[in-house]
């Protein structure tokens, strides 16, 4: 609420001279936001005309809730079609269920949603090889730049875990391909090279060979398969542990 005054205030509120007979110097007026606007601010990715409307659409959707920032991230912004879902990451302190729910009710879309405080996004987006890749694409409805990365080697052990316990246990040719993907993507960010999805891919396909699709598809998973898959993450995990103890 605010006065209505004349001259060149900062947070002056415009009216159309054709009602300076409604509004006067010195009447209280009250502003309440109807709509707001949704831009997109995208790094690395082009959108079809789709998926802008889509993204659009959710920003103003999602405006209700308590949110700091929301990304589009993951296949959906990179692929035309061979996307499972909606890959989302929202900063916020708000309960997951909850805006996952209203989303589905509202799109009726397959959404995969990630829901971060704020003050925990902000040490991932430096510590974590992961996120960082994540972020490396994105539609978000803020301005977002990627701060300077730091090494945890707490953080980096921590996601070691996963792809160690493959070494000793069975699982679906998936788990292996994205463990695998997963170890790739820590050695490029202790590396300190991009963490691209293509990139990643590419090595990723390179290791895997003739296993690549068939991993990627989540198909049964032969005795021979699974030693190589474990022989690949053996590899893995010495080169990163290597990396780690010479600092």
């Amino acid at each position: 609420m605010h006065k209505v005054s004349r001259g060149s205030r900062f947070n002056q509120i415009y009216i159309p001279k054709s009602m300076e007979s409604v509004f006067e110097v010195g009447d209280t007026v009250k502003v309440e936001l109807i709509e707001k606007k949704t831009r997109i601010f995208s790094e690395n990715v082009k959108l079809s005309e789709f998926k802008e409307k889509l993204i659009q659409e959710a920003f103003s959707f999602l405006s209700k809730f308590n949110i700091s920032q929301i990304f589009f991230i993951g296949s959906f912004l990179s692929q035309k079609t061979d996307y499972r879902d909606i890959d989302l990451l929202i900063v916020s302190e708000e309960n997951e269920n909850k805006i996952y729910e209203k989303l589905i009710d509202k799109f009726n879309l397959k959404f995969h949603l990630i829901v971060i405080p704020e003050e925990k996004f902000k040490i991932l987006s430096e510590i974590c090889p992961l996120t960082r890749s994540m972020l490396n694409s994105y539609a978000s409805n803020k301005k977002f730049e990627l701060p300077k990365q730091r090494i945890d080697k707490s953080h980096i052990k921590f996601l070691l875990m996963m792809p160690e316990d493959l070494l000793k246990i069975n699982a679906g040719s998936r788990a292996f391909y994205d463990n695998i993907r997963r170890l790739i993507t820590i050695r490029r960010f202790l590396d300190n090279k991009e963490l691209d999805a293509k990139s990643i891919n590419s090595e990723l396909k390179s290791l895997l060979g003739h296993l690549f699709e068939y991993s990627k598809e989540n198909s049964e998973s032969t005795s021979e398969m699974i030693k190589k898959f474990r022989k690949i993450i053996k590899a893995e995990l010495k080169i990163i542990k290597t990396k780690q103890e010479n600092g």
